[in-house]
């Protein structure tokens, strides 16, 4: 009877992991996707580049990798291999690579339920796992580890770890050498996908010593194995990428607190853990990027921190007065604190301040509290917890489902992002990229202008959040989207911009250079010299090497007796080009005496 209600229960279970996330299956790659997929050169070697893949570092197959500002000190090669192995079977498969993340996480789930079912909450209320699991699987937390490919380390992360758990208990139960061997590869294999994995060492015994009736010493004793796992493991990853840690280029879209003092970091980093048990609780808006300045640094006096002192020292409390009852409160504040400090930027600078897939596995904490509520508060009032309960699922269903289909390509996620994260300058950047390239496949004139003024809207706003920025990206994007409003002086003015950020950059600077030269002849044969002027004085400016522009310029500026800024620019002209005809004959007559 109890197995056909486990049976019953799971097939719900996997029943909505397949509903709630059926509509990734048609989404495309998105966002980082190119990282293990579209533009890492190990990866599609297939089979044959596993060797390149256990022997370098996770960025080293990256096509472009010095565009993309991280590098260095991220050993995670247990997740390229299972990239490398779909890449030989069924190449780069959109459709394929989504449905392997759902299998997964339907995979995790049955593993999770499992454990928690048959061992860890084996005397709790029958339905404790279940609700737990059932919260699990609707969060909208974890869309972006299901529906972003690259997110797949995650999950993989998990059911090593839940495997090697399973393992740990039935060893402690049988005392089988092949269980302590199994859960030691699974823990090994986990840390070659995640780094945070290592947490595992911590959470082990907890669970031991909260759950399984064993006391603090054998806890500790049955964890010593992974430990040692550990130590090979550093031992492996150092020998292959040396002793750095995360490598991060000195700009504070890769370094979120580098503009920030000391004390600023700090309150900022403790105020992004009470930013993420919001999102627990309320997760909306939710956005693929938080950096800067999304979250602003916020100081040691300000509320902000204040309040998320008050609010996690309280917990704390709570959780250590409850320690020696071994409640669900006090496990579930230790496993969440536990599990998000790796990722909080307090021991490493993991490049941003705050990301959504990085609630994955601290969120069972969450999971775990609302269920033992729920559990309590139906004992007193069945129909509220019901009532509660279904409409907690109904919420984040929708949003579930809702944000996966936001995730269906980079279009979709940066225009849904850039106004659940209007401050950021990551989010203005792509979106400005995404309504160019919409604009230039709409045939409809009014619609193409307004997705232009929306993307200089948002490159606007990007240089506003951070007037230093120094990507060439947003200068040439914001030319582009004048250029095709057909404002070609300025898109000069950004295109000059973007020359001075990037000299090598050619091309279109080439092409409106020449429009406002085209532009500067209207105006001279009209007989408007000044505005003549002011057209070849920025078709040189944006293209510093075109001659004729410099020709003219000096020409008009000789109409208008401005001698001195004429021979500047005729200078130019014979700099630029010794063998124009200009500098032979002309050039002379008016420079001798």
């Amino acid at each position: 009877m109890n197995l056909l209600k486990n049976n019953k229960q799971l097939f719900i279970l996997l029943l909505l992991v397949l509903g709630l996330n059926a509509n990734t299956l048609w989404n495309q790659y998105a966002v980082d996707d190119e990282i293990v997929m579209l533009g890492n050169t190990y990866v599609q070697k297939g089979i044959l580049g596993i060797p390149d893949i256990l022997s370098h570092d996770f960025f080293s197959g990256v096509k472009g990798i010095d565009q993309i500002g991280l590098s260095g000190g991220r050993y995670r090669p247990f997740a390229l291999v299972v990239f490398a192995f779909e890449y030989q079977l069924f190449g780069a498969n959109p459709f394929v690579s989504h449905l392997i993340n759902i299998l997964l996480f339907a995979l995790l789930i049955t593993l999770l339920f499992h454990v928690l079912k048959n061992y860890i909450f084996k005397e709790q209320h029958y339905l404790f796992a279940f609700i737990t699991c059932l919260l699990f699987v609707v969060h909208p937390i974890h869309t972006e580890v299901v529906a972003n490919v690259k997110s797949r380390d995650e999950l993989l992360s998990f059911i090593l770890i839940l495997v090697s758990l399973l393992a740990v208990i039935r060893n402690i139960e049988k005392r089988s050498i092949a269980f302590l061997i199994s859960g030691l590869v699974c823990f090994f294999l986990a840390l070659l996908t995640r780094e945070t994995a290592v947490t595992f060492i911590v959470i082990l015994p907890m669970l031991l010593f909260y759950f399984l009736k064993q006391n603090i010493k054998k806890s500790i004793l049955y964890t010593l194995p992974l430990v040692a796992v550990f130590i090979v493991y550093l031992f492996i990853r150092f020998s292959v990428i040396g002793f750095k840690t995360y490598s991060i280029e000195t700009d504070v879209l890769n370094d979120p607190y580098l503009f920030a003092t000391a004390s600023q970091a700090f309150a900022t980093k403790i105020f992004v853990l009470l930013k993420y048990l919001i999102l627990l609780f309320i997760p909306h808006p939710l956005s693929s990027d938080y950096s800067f300045n999304q979250i602003p640094y916020v100081n040691v006096s300000s509320i902000q921190f204040m309040l998320s002192v008050i609010v996690l020292t309280a917990l704390l409390i709570i959780a250590a007065i409850q320690f020696k009852k071994k409640t669900i409160l006090s496990f579930s504040v230790f496993y969440f604190l536990i599990t998000i400090f790796l990722v909080a930027n307090f021991v490493v600078n993991i490049g941003a301040p705050l990301a959504e897939r990085l609630l994955f596995q601290p969120s069972l904490a969450f999971c775990l509290v609302m269920a033992s509520g729920y559990i309590l508060l139906q004992f007193r009032l069945r129909w509220l917890a019901n009532s509660l309960l279904v409409t907690l699922l109904i919420l984040f269903s929708v949003k579930t489902i809702v944000r996966n289909s936001e995730w269906k390509n980079n279009e979709t996620l940066y225009l849904a992002d850039v106004i659940s994260a209007p401050n950021s300058v990551r989010t203005n950047l792509y979106a400005g990229k995404q309504y160019i390239n919409k604009a230039q496949h709409e045939n409809d004139i009014q619609l193409k202008n307004q997705y232009l003024d929306n993307a200089i809207q948002c490159d606007k706003k990007l240089l506003e959040i951070y007037p230093h920025y120094q990507d060439v990206d947003v200068y040439e994007d914001l030319g582009l989207a004048y250029y095709c409003k057909l404002d070609y002086f300025t898109a000069g003015d950004y295109w000059a911009q973007a020359f001075r950020t990037d000299p090598n950059m050619q091309g279109s600077i080439e092409t409106v250079s020449n429009l406002l030269f085209d532009e500067g002849n209207k105006q001279y044969n009209a007989g408007n010299i000044n505005e003549a002027i002011r057209q070849y004085k920025k078709a040189a400016e944006v293209n510093m090497n075109n001659a004729e522009a410099w020709y003219r310029l000096g020409g008009n500026y000789f109409l208008v007796n401005d001698t001195k800024n004429a021979f500047e620019a005729w200078q130019m002209v014979a700099r630029i080009n010794p063998q124009h005809p200009f500098n032979k004959d002309e050039f002379k007559k008016i420079t001798t005496p």
